[in-house]
């Protein structure tokens, strides 16, 4: 039954798993997509009516790619998670806004988006767990006292 109550170390290796798969595949997708060429990216989001689709591009890219790092090292979590979840919500608002939540068609949809944004946002929260360089550069720092 200890298997139900899991301990705090194992909880945070799980935090780390996740923070690492998610940090992951967000660098993968900035790299697939600096590795393809910014213009045929910049022409794809042209392509979905994207206002100012080169300033847009190169925010996606970088974004990407710098915050799916800096997630994957545990590095600045909090900050990485808000920032990402900010910039899935600004793709989710110019992108899918008002389409249907569930889709048939390919790529990227609403319902991914939104579960990039929860993850994002639960990093902004809960903050990188263990195996993270916020834990090894921040640990035994006193913490703020908070006022009430």
């Amino acid at each position: 039954m200890k298997f139900l109550l899991p301990s705090q170390i194992s909880s945070s290796r799980g935090i780390a798993f996740l923070r690492i798969v998610f940090g992951g595949l967000l660098l993968l997708h900035g790299v697939q997509k600096l590795l393809a060429g910014q213009p045929a990216f910049e022409a794809t989001i042209a392509a979905m009516g994207v206002q100012k689709a080169e300033l847009m591009s190169w925010l996606v890219i970088w974004g990407e790619t710098g915050l799916g790092a800096l997630l994957v090292l545990g590095a600045l979590t909090r900050v990485a998670g808000f920032l990402a979840a900010l910039m899935y919500a600004g793709i989710w608002f110019v992108t899918e806004s008002g389409k249907p939540l569930l889709s048939n068609s390919p790529g990227i949809n609403a319902e991914l988006l939104i579960l990039y944004i929860a993850l994002a946002l639960a990093f902004a929260f809960i903050g990188a767990g263990a195996l993270s360089l916020d834990r090894k550069l921040f640990a035994g720092k006193p913490a703020r006292k908070s006022r009430r």
